[in-house]
């Protein structure tokens, strides 16, 4: 393969920045995404403030980041709002090494597109960045089972947002990570039809994006 083919080959694939404080999970990680043939992890970072610092400067911005949700200093969970401000366009998911952490709400009401624990195989975190550039929201089974589990166990359930049958059905399948597309494959209904449900849906939520509306149906046990 000569030089150039070899640089369109990369371009096509999904490009991702890792940023973990463990240096040692970020050249694993890297490594493994490399492998692929879909994604290519262009750069690392420990901090998430030298990751703002980079993006700022930086004219290519990821299509992804996958970030933890607790570092030293600035926290994954209060950098999300600045990265989204620097790269609207970026996609950030969650990394954690906890099945139950309060900061993954806080984290998609923020703009996370999704979470992941850290010790997912290689291949599922793959599978996650893949699934979010086609519009998805990756989110952990564990840890979807285990916040809404707590919340089940914690708080009685709301009908007050008058959701039909049909939109609770659409949360339940965004929530377990599929986009438009698939949940009208599920549900056998058109693209469009979809997304006339989802606007609806923020609209009884008051909220303005899937990640948020995500955050509200766990927190509140709507599915």
């Amino acid at each position: 393969m000569s030089l150039q083919e070899d640089t369109q080959e990369k371009r096509k694939r999904i490009s991702v920045w890792v940023v973990d404080d463990n240096k040692s999970f970020c050249v694993v990680l890297s490594e493994a995404l490399n492998r692929s043939n879909s994604v290519i992890c262009d750069k690392y970072f420990h901090s998430s403030r030298s990751t703002i610092e980079y993006l700022e400067t930086s004219n290519h911005p990821p299509q992804v980041i996958l970030l933890d949700i607790k570092m030293p200093g600035t926290k994954g969970v209060d950098a999300i709002a600045l990265l989204k401000r620097i790269a609207p366009s970026t996609d950030i998911i969650m990394l954690t090494s906890y099945d139950f952490d309060m900061d993954i709400r806080t984290s998609l009401k923020r703009g996370a597109a999704g979470y992941l624990l850290k010790s997912s195989q290689p291949l599922d975190i793959i599978r996650a960045i893949e699934t979010v550039q086609k519009g998805g929201t990756p989110l952990d089974p564990m840890i979807t089972q285990r916040m809404t589990d707590a919340y089940i166990a914690g708080k009685p359930e709301s009908d007050s947002y008058n959701l039909s049958a049909r939109e609770r059905e659409v949360i339940r399948w965004i929530t377990q990570g599929l986009n438009s597309a698939e949940v009208a494959q599920q549900l056998s209904i058109t693209y469009n039809t979809v997304e006339t449900h989802i606007k609806n849906i923020f609209h009884k939520l008051n909220v303005s994006n899937r990640h948020a509306m995500v955050a509200k149906a766990i927190k509140e046990r709507l599915v």
